[in-house]
């Protein structure tokens, strides 16, 4: 019978969201950071003041699609076999959920530009696979 290796989750997870949290937090303030003043301005809203707290935020929030895309790996490891390519499935599957919908309920709120979406989805495409992949690099069964 498959067991997880929560031990090796947890870390490739860490190491996942760690790449996901650095090279979100440069996209959002230094190459979209204009698309978001645009949205606030249109909201008609003050744009949030950065503090320490608002960082915790996006940490679990990046935690969250480090374990899970680790996770994923390590389930799909047994009908897909180990390796980058189920890395980079798994890394697709938690893109789709995070990056694509989740951010799609909110356009038609005037939460989220489709511009935004779309930068956001593509950058994010291609870091949840490498992030997907490095976490999945340390994943190895018990």
């Amino acid at each position: 019978m498959y067991k997880i290796n929560w031990v090796r989750v947890l870390l490739g997870g860490l190491v996942a969201a760690v790449i996901l949290f650095l090279t979100d937090g440069f996209f959002h303030e230094r190459v979209v950071s204009a698309d978001w003043k645009a949205l606030y301005a249109g909201l008609g809203s003050a744009e949030p003041q950065e503090n320490a707290v608002s960082l915790v935020y996006f940490a679990i929030f990046e935690l969250g699609r480090g374990f899970i895309s680790i996770y994923l790996y390590s389930l799909m490891r047994s009908c897909c076999g180990p390796g980058p390519k189920t890395a980079a499935l798994a890394g697709l599957v938690a893109w789709i959920a995070f990056s694509v919908t989740g951010p799609a309920q909110f356009i038609p709120l005037g939460f989220y530009s489709h511009a935004l979406w779309i930068k956001v989805g593509a950058f994010q495409l291609v870091t949840s696979i490498i992030a997907a992949i490095a976490g999945a690099a340390l994943y190895r069964e018990i």
